[in-house]
């Protein structure tokens, strides 16, 4: 690798991008833009979850609420905890979106004609669905108890709900960190078509007479483009606290460091797919068809990821980014929890930048 020819590249592609006015503001204005006119469209709230129950009290009633509510199809119950910490952990995880809890003396209470409280613990930072299933959950639990209704007690289980992460279930709190994956999609896009540009118009010809090697001019063209993904990162983030007033609990240096690593992702993924066609309008719809429609539907922008697509799901950069920054903005989350999602767009990037470079070949058609 000659490290001026790689530096010829990476000076020619900024001075590209800078000049050129529309690509410069697709890859740097149009995320904050897209996220602006998103937040507004995405801010309703929806359904379905995993939840926990702690038991405190262990009696033949509390045993049959556990038994109704395991039976009801619209609720996944994935078994019981020992300690109160365990939900907040579960919940802290993204394993569980509800937790139970059943206080001492629940059965003896109801047996003695007394009301008795339960507490429904939701992970607010989903608040989209949490709203929904909250009130799905209490619905269910209302139901069971009304078989204990007597002429003077009516209602004979009372709810206490807690939302963690975001007490008053703001749609906004949860849509707007999520749609940042969706807006930074659009820098990936502004690589693929400039690639297929430069195929299109026969600047690449001029390539091929040249010494320049595949590890001088991949990582030439990628580091641009995340340069100025970063800045239009920073604007939307700007954006998502500033005008929407999304807590920011977590430390911004932690979502910059994950934001370079999906960047790369996209970006590497890309450029990959560019490296094999030749036209603008045949790169545009298959950023489109891999990378925008999808993270839509399959990554839990809008509802749970459903079992059966997990594992498209996962292979879909935008499903880590949004569990990251749900996590980042709302439960001040770091490297440790998320290093899971970490590696993989980390795998993503590297692997995608270096099949890249191994298939490049200086030719035309």
């Amino acid at each position: 690798m000659s490290f001026p020819r790689f530096w010829a590249i990476l000076r020619k592609e900024f001075r590209h991008i800078l000049r050129d006015r529309r690509l410069l503001f697709l890859v740097t204005v149009s995320p904050a833009i897209m996220l602006t006119a998103f937040a507004y469209v995405f801010s309703f709230d929806l359904n379905p979850a995993r939840f926990a129950i702690y038991d405190q009290d262990r009696s033949p009633q509390s045993r049959d609420l556990v038994a109704a509510l395991s039976h009801d199809r619209n609720l996944i119950v994935m078994g019981e905890v020992a300690r109160y910490e365990d939900l907040e952990k579960g919940m802290a995880a993204g394993e569980i979106k509800l937790g139970l809890v059943i206080p001492p003396g629940f059965g003896r209470n109801l047996q003695s004609g007394h009301r008795v409280t339960v507490q429904v613990l939701g992970e607010g930072s989903d608040a989209i669905n949490t709203s929904t299933e909250m009130g799905l959950l209490a619905s269910r639990i209302t139901e069971w108890g009304s078989q204990y209704e007597t002429l003077t007690l009516s209602q004979p289980v009372a709810l206490r709900a807690i939302t963690l992460y975001n007490p008053d279930i703001k749609g906004r709190y949860s849509m707007v960190p999520a749609l940042l994956a969706i807006a930074m999609i659009l820098p990936s896009m502004a690589v693929a078509l400039a690639l297929a540009r430069e195929k299109e118009l026969g600047s690449f010809e001029s390539l091929i007479a040249t010494p320049v090697t595949a590890w001088e001019y991949i990582p030439g063209k990628l580091i641009p483009y995340i340069f100025f993904g970063m800045i239009s990162a920073a604007l939307a983030v700007g954006i998502a606290v500033l005008w929407f007033r999304v807590p920011m609990r977590g430390s911004y240096w932690n979502l910059a460091g994950f934001t370079l690593l999906y960047l790369w992702a996209t970006l590497g993924v890309s450029i990959f797919i560019s490296n094999f066609i030749s036209n603008q309008s045949t790169a545009l719809r298959a950023v489109l068809l891999l990378f925008l429609v999808p993270s839509f539907f399959l990554t839990g922008l809008i509802v749970p990821i459903d079992e059966q697509a997990r594992l498209v799901a996962f292979t879909l950069p935008a499903t880590h980014y949004i569990a990251i920054n749900r996590a980042v903005f709302l439960k001040a989350q770091g490297w440790g929890p998320l290093g899971f999602h970490a590696f993989v767009l980390l795998s993503m990037g590297l692997l995608a930048t270096l099949f890249t470079i191994l298939t490049f070949k200086k030719r035309v058609g």
